[in-house]
């Protein structure tokens, strides 16, 4: 439908790289490697669904660094506190709290844009202020 569309996923698991690799451009590793992989060096739309809670806080630190760095559009950081109710899967670290998270997010050079959805602040400049949530 979008022949001029790129894709690129990274995923820590060997068997979702050797099984889908190749069809859906995946290659092998986890948010702390995207510097050292051959990704581009930005992307309009950043997706980390599912995956940012399991992290250990040092990982997600210097993951999200990583992220905001190649985001030149919007990336999708689903990311959920310790006062939110939430199904499924939990077996990660004790989620912290929403402001805790917030001053990760910003340290890492994003600017909220509501709804998990956030710009590099470098970025910002693109997006009206009543995009912005400050």
């Amino acid at each position: 439908m979008r022949p001029r569309l790129h894709y690129d996923g990274v995923d820590p698991s060997e068997y979702a790289v050797a099984r889908f690799g190749a069809r859906r451009r995946l290659q092998l590793g986890g948010i702390e490697d995207l510097d050292a992989l051959p990704l581009r060096d930005g992307y309009d739309l950043i997706v980390c669904c599912g995956m940012l809670n399991y992290l250990p806080l040092a990982s997600l630190r210097r993951g999200l660094a990583q992220v905001a760095r190649r985001t030149a559009g919007v990336a999708y950081l689903e990311l959920f506190t310790r006062t939110d109710g939430f199904e499924g899967d939990t077996d990660w670290p004790a989620p912290r709290s929403a402001a805790e998270y917030q001053r990760m997010i910003r340290a890492a050079g994003f600017t909220s844009i509501g709804m998990h959805g956030y710009v590099a602040t470098r970025q910002r400049y693109r997006v009206s202020a009543l995009e912005r949530i400050e």
